[in-house]
């Protein structure tokens, strides 16, 4: 376990002459890197139940993530649980060594054989690392390690406005969000991350948040997702 979702338009014209040559096709530009996220917690009836991103949970909480990619690409994904320690999460043992992801596909993080995982540690912040890229990179070059220098002591808290409006715990530090420039990274990730964008756009709605790259279609994007709980 790691510490711690057409109408169709027909136009009708003038039939083209034989002799009329056909207009180029113009080339198809690599889709932007974005990816829909949604956190599911387990319920005592084994039923998954959609939690918005800046929800507090509580350690011991059973959790998954689902994904839908918008894009066609690889996904390179680290976990920091709210001890320190830091694991691969995607490609990896449990997951599988095939990282591909296509548009308009659902993949669940972990992907091991029940697809959950438990918040352990300390109370805090589990932080995921994605790294989606339209090429393939370089795998993490470590499976597991513990982050050198001291742990984050920061602590969820509530957010009262929100907490009087849905009842429950959101902390709006939680979810989604851009690196800055000068923020370090997990060492294993950092060698095939250097050059990554950190520019993205995030786009929310009801439980599920979309990140997009704001950068060039073909270059990789990195960002972080926080899981706060107590």
């Amino acid at each position: 376990m790691y510490e711690l979702c057409m109408a169709l338009l027909l136009l009708v014209g003038p039939q083209a002459s034989a002799a009329t040559p056909a207009a180029p096709t113009p080339p198809t530009k690599p889709a932007t890197p974005a990816l829909q996220i949604v956190v599911e917690k387990k319920l005592p009836d084994g039923k998954a139940e959609a939690m918005m991103p800046t929800h507090v949970f509580q350690t011991g909480d059973i959790l998954r993530l689902r994904l839908v990619s918008q894009f066609n690409g690889y996904l390179y994904m680290m976990d920091q649980g709210s001890s320190g320690q830091f694991s691969t999460v995607f490609p990896s043992v449990a997951a599988g060594s095939d990282n591909r992801i296509s548009s308009g596909k659902t993949y669940l993080v972990p992907a091991t054989e029940d697809g959950w995982f438990e918040l352990m540690g300390p109370p805090g912040f589990d932080i995921f690392y994605f790294l989606l890229s339209p090429s393939p990179l370089s795998a993490p070059s470590a499976s597991s390690f513990v982050s050198p220098g001291p742990v984050s002591s920061l602590r969820p808290r509530c957010n009262d406005a929100i907490f009087r409006a849905r009842g429950e715990c959101n902390d709006l530090s939680a979810g989604p969000a851009a690196l800055p420039q000068n923020a370090p990274l997990p060492a294993p990730l950092a060698p095939i991350a250097g050059a990554a964008s950190r520019d993205i756009t995030i786009v929310r709605k009801n439980d599920a948040v979309t990140v997009q790259s704001g950068a060039a279609n073909t270059a990789p994007v990195l960002y972080t997702f926080r899981l706060a709980h107590q």
